[in-house]
């Protein structure tokens, strides 16, 4: 049995997860003019309010994909009136984004010390932003289609991003979208995807303001056989671009190579490199319960944690 996101996903804890949400029957119900721009020009306002970073995104035709790390760091600097005007925002959401709030209404609020410290935990966590795009957006639609109903499937599916290894191989997947649908044959041509943005923002793209909040993780642990630091990788944008291309490449053709240097830090971040342009090309991997390495997810499932894994990328034993 599925455990409650409150426990798989506890609010306030930091965090990277890859969020997945699909239209109701798969439908292509974000194809419609302007719908994939309204998803991107209010998430882009989420991430402004919120203490939760953007690390990659995918809005397709019936479905989205998120990559994001909580950040309860950040929310804890924040000062109490900053949080308090932060927290109004998401409480007056307006047509899917966080509402404006007036300077007399955040001095009058009068938010004591155990509302200030929830709403910090609320602050670092993408549910509140997940449940108003969705409910904003559905009933967009319905007014635009004249119906009524459902227009996605279910609630939105997270999955944990626990070391190193997994976010560098989620976020490409993320990035790949686009290209493993058919739809660009080069991932730097791909619309409402991150990929466009990761060697500088696209000043004409109809995502732009979005592309504009992507974040690299710089100096993520890389761990050792044991599960022990051992250095980091400083990934930049450029980095994770041209590995996304080059990943594009050989899937496409099964020519070319990997950047210098990715035979070596493959097996450092516990990904098989004979296994990664095949399971970068499929479909549906980056979906279960967690994504990561085997010492990682071993170590998870010593804490009770389901740690199964369907990426295949990270060698043998899953749990």
């Amino acid at each position: 049995m599925r455990r409650p996101r409150s426990e798989r996903m506890p609010v306030g804890a930091p965090g990277i997860w890859h969020l997945v949400s699909r239209c109701v029957r798969r439908a292509p119900l974000l194809q419609g003019p302007g719908r994939r721009e309204w998803l991107a020009d209010r998430f882009a306002a989420w991430f402004d309010v919120l203490a939760v970073d953007c690390l990659a995104y995918a809005l397709m035709s019936n479905h989205i994909h998120l990559v994001v790390r909580t950040r309860p760091d950040v929310a804890a600097r924040w000062s109490d009136a900053e949080v308090t005007r932060r927290f109004l925002a998401l409480r007056s959401v307006e047509d899917g984004a966080p509402g404006v709030v007036p300077p007399a209404q955040i001095r009058h609020a009068g938010m004591g010390v155990q509302a200030l410290r929830d709403a910090r935990k609320t602050l670092a966590h993408p549910g509140v932003m997940m449940r108003a795009m969705k409910e904003g957006f559905a009933r967009w639609v319905n007014q635009q289609e004249h119906a009524a109903g459902h227009v996605w499937e279910s609630r939105y599916q997270d999955v944990a991003v626990i070391d190193a290894g997994g976010a560098f191989a989620c976020i490409v997947y993320v990035d790949l979208n686009p290209f493993r649908a058919g739809l660009v044959q080069d991932p730097a041509k791909s619309a409402f995807c991150s990929a466009a943005h990761r060697l500088g923002v696209q000043s004409q793209a109809a995502d732009r303001a979005l592309g504009e909040r992507l974040h690299v993780l710089s100096g993520h642990p890389i761990l050792d056989s044991k599960g022990r630091p051992d250095g980091s990788w400083e990934w930049t944008a450029a980095d994770i671009a041209a590995v996304t291309t080059a990943t594009a490449r050989l899937i496409r053709t099964g020519k070319g190579a990997l950047p210098a240097g990715m035979d070596e830090l493959l097996p450092r971040l516990g990904i098989s490199r004979d296994k990664w342009v095949e399971a970068q090309g499929r479909g549906g991997i980056m979906s279960g319960n967690v994504i990561g390495s085997h010492q990682a997810r071993r170590k998870l499932a010593g804490a009770g944690r389901l740690a199964s894994d369907k990426t295949g990328l990270f060698g043998e034993g899953l749990i």
